[in-house]
């Protein structure tokens, strides 16, 4: 058992910890560091959490010392059923086997692809958005995001079947908020 002892923080209310904060305050996390400094314990959504922030924080976790990390235990349980054997969920051997051979989508002229079929979504929705005239913007960014993602992610072009899969990322929040049950 590691008796290291936690950083300073506070741990909040019993279950919900400092969630509501957390999801009201857009500056939880400044106001936090500017408390207690970079590293500070917390308890948000039902588990005891440590923050570590700024550039050190960061070579520290991703560089120097990931073997420390696990970034599998780092997601809700629901992610988990949601997400799989995912990269995002894999460690070690594993994880570095698998992101080795996703590096080149994400390099290069990969890249340069992506960005420009982004610019011509983004340019098609706005141009749709002027003949509209009034628009729901946030739910219009979202449809957008959504776009882009399932043009540059699944290679679907947008149609009926683009519509449907966005429907159910729409509702995706709500069922994780409610545990991710078959029918939330």
């Amino acid at each position: 058992m590691n008796t290291a002892p936690l950083p300073p923080g506070s741990l909040g209310l019993p279950i919900v910890g400092e969630t509501i904060s957390f999801l009201r305050d857009r500056h939880f996390a400044a106001k936090r560091h500017r408390r207690y400094g970079p590293i500070f314990k917390t308890h948000l959504l039902n588990r005891p959490t440590v923050v570590m922030m700024g550039p050190e924080a960061n070579r520290f976790i991703l560089s120097t010392h990931m073997e420390h990390f696990s970034w599998r235990e780092g997601w809700p349980a629901t992610f988990k059923v949601l997400l799989g054997r995912s990269l995002f969920l894999m460690e070690g051997e594993e994880h570095r086997r698998n992101r080795k051979l996703l590096m080149p989508a994400f390099h290069g002229p990969a890249l340069a692809h992506y960005f420009t079929t982004m610019d011509n979504l983004c340019r098609e929705a706005i141009e749709r958005w002027v003949e509209q005239g009034q628009i729901h913007f946030w739910g219009e960014v979202k449809q957008m995001t959504f776009a882009i993602a399932s043009t540059l992610l699944l290679g679907s072009e947008l149609g009926a079947e683009t519509a449907a899969l966005s429907q159910d990322y729409e509702a995706l929040p709500t069922c994780l908020r409610r545990g991710g049950g078959v029918l939330c």
